[in-house]
């Protein structure tokens, strides 16, 4: 009996280890002699660039942030950098949560702290840009004080975070580094049945989807693909007429097309 619950309990912690998100550090940070004190850079007048990666309906997302907890705060020294576990990020799509590392998303004074932003942005949200706010609480010698950042620290400063519609995720090739050259589906627009065809670069495993153009996925397979031209046939009898998009992919990116159903 005692053999099954350690067995029991190791399972838990396996199965809670494969859950965890790795929240990626940003060592550079720490040489950067400038004010910044965030990876991905925030959006300012000085550096109008959109850092962080963009998400996509229906896809999950997995994003580093790095913060740099300064020594000092207004003259006083910082205790620590605290953030809630759970609601600190404001305007946030739907389907998307933080974790810290630490977990209890305490920093201290000159460290690197890190957040994860992930989940799977559902269709409830809009796409466009979210401009997310970051709430902390500051301890310092004299007092906790309360911070929104980028906004309080660097006025002016953003995390515009952009979510796109299934139609405006259609990534290059290159997005598989080179592993696939060409991916095409005849007829397009078709009705009933149609072939896809992938000249890929090197044998692989790929993840075929099919996805409405409200990100709502219709259909789902594995398929194993050699070098050189590949085929396959797709039955589109269950979907209805209209626009879709399909992705050949795995974890290291993926190829989007697009085939109408007559």
């Amino acid at each position: 009996m005692k053999k099954l619950l350690l067995l029991f309990v190791l399972a838990l912690g396996l199965g809670a280890s494969v859950q965890a998100q790795v929240c990626m550090r940003d060592s550079s940070l720490l040489m950067d002699t400038t004010a910044n004190i965030l990876l991905p850079r925030t959006f300012s007048p000085t550096y109008m660039f959109y850092d962080l990666l963009d998400a996509c309906l229906n896809q999950p997302y997995n994003q580093s942030i790095t913060i740099k907890v300064p020594g000092d705060f207004g003259g006083f020294a910082i205790n620590s950098v605290s953030v809630a576990t759970t609601g600190a990020i404001s305007n946030f799509p739907v389907g998307l949560t933080y974790t810290c590392d630490p977990p209890n998303c305490v920093f201290l004074p000159n460290t690197l702290g890190c957040i994860v932003l992930h989940g799977t942005p559902t269709a409830a949200n809009t796409p466009g840009i979210f401009d997310l706010g970051i709430t902390a609480s500051v301890n310092t010698s004299i007092a906790n004080l309360p911070l929104v950042f980028p906004g309080q620290i660097a006025p002016g400063s953003h995390y515009y975070l952009i979510l796109r519609s299934v139609a405006d995720c259609i990534n290059s090739t290159n997005e598989l580094n080179g592993k696939i050259a060409d991916v095409r589906n005849q007829p397009n627009p078709f009705s009933g049945q149609t072939t896809i065809s992938i000249e890929a670069l090197q044998n692989a495993d790929y993840q075929f989807e099919v996805f409405n153009t409200l990100g709502q996925r219709q259909h789902s397979q594995n398929i194993s693909v050699f070098e050189g031209l590949n085929q396959f046939e797709f039955n589109a009898a269950k979907l209805s007429p209209g626009t879709y998009f399909y992705s050949i992919g795995n974890k290291e990116g993926k190829v989007i097309r697009k085939m109408i159903v007559q």
